[in-house]
């Protein structure tokens, strides 16, 4: 029988990729050996030394979520599937005054509310309004004009109830 290739050795400290195989993590029945790796970001993830070698695995996963959320990136507000509070406002805003199916729409869209044009756009939105300021809500000045920046400010919720329109008799 001839010598052995040691091209499929591994040796403990070696890194593929992010990952850093320190220690053998088990064997299987088809001779297959799986390494204990430490990803560069901390985490630790077993690996075949197969999918090591050839380059298939190269972390622990999150190599893939960076990818992921770059190619996503935009604005910054939506990481993770997480809104932030002032993409949510934006958001609910949209709704209510958009979508016939939103529980608000006839106090708002329904009855004429509309968002500037600008606004259909988070980062126009965001330039315009800012970050939310803590403890505050959107607010309309004149409650019978849309959603547009001469309308709109940043208020307490006191201010907020104390702006609600009256019902017509």
């Amino acid at each position: 029988m001839g010598q052995r290739s040691n091209r499929n050795f591994i040796s403990i400290g070696e890194r593929f990729g992010r990952l850093v195989a320190i220690s053998i993590h088990s064997r299987a029945t088809n001779r297959q050996v799986r390494w204990l790796c430490r990803c560069d970001c901390g985490a630790l993830h077993s690996a075949s030394s197969g999918n090591l070698r050839r380059g298939k695995i190269k972390s622990c996963g999150c190599l893939f979520k960076e990818q992921v959320g770059r190619f996503n990136f935009r604005h910054g507000h939506t990481m993770n599937g997480k809104k932030s509070s002032t993409y949510g406002i934006w958001d609910a805003m949209l709704a209510r005054c958009l979508n016939e199916k939103n529980h608000n729409y006839s106090y708002y869209g329904g009855r004429g509310i509309t968002v500037c044009e600008s606004w259909l756009r988070f980062e126009n939105f965001l330039a315009d309004m800012g970050e939310r300021p803590s403890h505050l809500t959107l607010e309309r000045v004149d409650n019978n004009q849309g959603y547009y920046p001469e309308n709109c400010i940043w208020a307490t919720m006191k201010q907020h109830s104390n702006n609600r329109r009256t019902p017509a008799p």
